[in-house]
């Protein structure tokens, strides 16, 4: 595949979104990065600014496609795109097929799950540094409707990174509309897949995806703007009240073994209850919690403040206790 040299506004919005991300990360000349591909306009509009930029930063460039399984000509779809991504000069271009097992999580989350684990198999197996998604604006701005549903907090509405170090994800197309990515594969003549699924009301996140539309439609434009700002800002505030949880969590461990956590009552009951109330949820984490929900908190939080006898409680995989002048966190015995 040749890429027209014609250099539009959409296209050059988007090699500028990448080029800048990428300098960002300060990578070794050499390195690879790894391109997740599902063939929709996203991500090939994300594989063709890559092919363009990444050599220019002296950077490799591979891809993944990753085959759920979960339609009518799946592995066609698969083989296609993996053709059109060596053409762009993407190599190599590894296919991971997954089977999505349900796992009692929904099948949203459980091929969510089942992708992200593909994913990492793919950036060992090429050995790249990162992991590149294609994700928009108005994904951005879908997850943060996604959190308010929710009512999850701060990290639910501060929507998704644009790099998790953690797990060597990267993002460079936040602030980059859906409309713009297509017009980018349409400038370059890419051609491209429409996921018959993205408009299938059955998935939670077509339904957010219509009622931000219905929103954009109702408010006049710059709704997903708006949500877009929010994530940026509630991303900003959760680092600040995390920082200051683990601050408070350094002077506050008493003790800390195997699938035991010990806490200062006295050291949490000083601090504001946003920062003790996450402090609480960090360490629920850290001892081995499934998850962790906010009225748990609450309670666990009744035992530092509204301290009256209360029992143990019992949390998904946990036990939370007060004795004495500890709260102690520990890990459940399991069969």
């Amino acid at each position: 595949m040749v890429l027209r040299n014609r250099l539009t506004p959409a296209v050059a919005d988007v090699r500028r979104a990448l080029r800048q991300s990428l300098e960002g990360q300060e990578l070794n000349p050499e390195s690879r990065i790894l391109v997740a591909c599902s063939g929709g306009p996203d991500s090939m509009a994300l594989a063709a600014a890559a092919a363009f930029e990444a050599p220019k930063l002296g950077l490799k460039v591979a891809a993944v496609i990753v085959d759920h399984g979960l339609q009518e000509r799946s592995e066609v779809i698969a083989t296609e795109t993996a053709e059109k991504l060596e053409a762009l000069g993407l190599d190599p271009v590894v296919i991971e097929r997954v089977t999505v097992a349900d796992d009692g999580t929904g099948p949203e989350a459980a091929a969510r799950t089942a992708r992200y684990q593909a994913l990492e198999r793919a950036r060992k197996l090429v050995s790249a540094d990162l992991i590149v998604l294609g994700h928009n604006k108005e994904d951005q701005a879908e997850t943060v409707l996604l959190g308010l549903t929710r009512g999850s907090g701060l990290r639910s509405i501060a929507g998704m990174q644009m790099l998790d170090a953690e797990k060597k994800l990267l993002r460079p197309l936040l602030q980059v509309s859906r409309e713009t990515l297509r017009a980018s594969c349409q400038n370059q003549d890419i051609e491209f897949w429409t996921d018959p699924h993205n408009s299938d009301p059955k998935f939670t996140r077509v339904r957010i995806r219509q009622l931000l539309e219905n929103l954009e439609h109702q408010l006049g434009p710059g709704f997903a703007d708006a949500l877009s700002r929010t994530a940026e800002m509630a991303d900003e505030a959760d680092a600040v009240v995390l920082n200051q949880a683990k601050l408070l969590l350094a002077t506050a461990t008493a003790n800390k073994a195997s699938g035991q956590i010990g806490l200062t009552v006295s050291a949490l009951a000083e601090a504001l209850p946003g920062i003790r109330r996450r402090a609480i949820f960090e360490t629920a984490l850290a001892t081995g919690a499934k998850s962790v929900s906010r009225v748990q908190v609450l309670g666990v939080d009744e035992l530092i403040t509204n301290w009256h006898g209360q029992k143990k409680l019992a949390l998904s995989g946990i036990t939370v206790e007060r004795v004495g002048d500890r709260i102690v966190f520990t890990r459940s015995v399991t069969n």
